[in-house]
């Protein structure tokens, strides 16, 4: 039998890590609930006014529609497909949901059916 070298069990990467900070010491204190709340508690008077359209803005954002009530479809394409898709979502100012949206209710109308995908 012949007797080869191991490599060492020991890897020494200083150069790979940043230097250890020291210990301080100091052990933090845990905070109590009113003091965690009344850090994190946003105050109506603290803040400025808001202007009418930022209003509207908010107002849009939050009657989005969400996901609850919905159904998750997937297709596996190859990486051109999914490119070009992308890439014409980009150029219609559109999102590849609302293409997606669109090309699906284009498929019913096609089939004669409803187009209720939305």
């Amino acid at each position: 039998m012949s007797k080869t070298k191991r490599a060492p069990l020991t890897f020494t990467g200083s150069s790979l890590t940043a230097p250890v900070q020291p210990l301080t010491g100091r052990i933090p204190q845990k905070q109590t609930a009113k003091e965690v709340t009344t850090k994190t508690r946003k105050h109506v008077d603290d803040q400025p006014a808001q202007h009418p359209d930022e209003i509207e803005r908010q107002a849009q954002r939050s009657s989005k529609k969400g996901r609850a009530g919905r159904q998750f479809i997937a297709a596996h394409v190859v990486p051109e497909a999914a490119k070009q898709l992308k890439l014409l979502a980009v150029q219609a100012e559109r999102t590849t949901q609302d293409l997606l949206i669109e090309a699906i209710n284009d498929l019913f109308a096609k089939h004669g059916l409803s187009r209720i995908a939305d």
